[in-house]
């Protein structure tokens, strides 16, 4: 038996804490379950996502780069993140206006990543 009011999870907005405690015993524990399913649906989609965005495979050289280079930083970055060859999607991210290749994977349900390279390489 619970003795003292639970407080409310700190990153949940002040609305739904005040909408959850209105409801009763059982429409709490139908909330709890929708809520569970809920999580795994978005994590589930979040996935789909992640597959679909990958415009082009990690084996798949981008036009800047050349071709030993570019096998060479995806295979430091699959190294480093400790990655099978048949496991990671590639992606771009930008960051402060430079785009850049990363490798991303799920484990569990979190989305890893692992940076790769910059879009356009350094010129040498």
């Amino acid at each position: 038996m619970v003795d003292d009011k639970p407080n409310p999870p700190s990153n949940l907005p002040q609305y739904l804490a005040t909408g959850v405690e209105k409801q009763s015993p059982e429409g709490l524990r139908d909330l709890a379950a929708y809520a569970e399913r809920m999580a795994e649906w978005m994590e589930a989609e979040a996935q789909r996502e992640l597959e679909e965005r990958a415009d082009q495979s990690a084996t798949e050289t981008p036009e800047e780069w050349d071709d030993d280079e570019w096998e060479e930083a995806v295979d430091d970055a699959r190294k480093d993140a400790d990655l099978p060859a048949s496991k990671g999607t590639l992606t771009t991210k930008t960051i402060d206006g430079r785009d850049y290749f990363y490798l991303q994977w799920r484990e569990g349900s979190k989305i890893k990543s692992q940076y790769v390279a910059p879009v356009v390489p350094a010129e040498t």
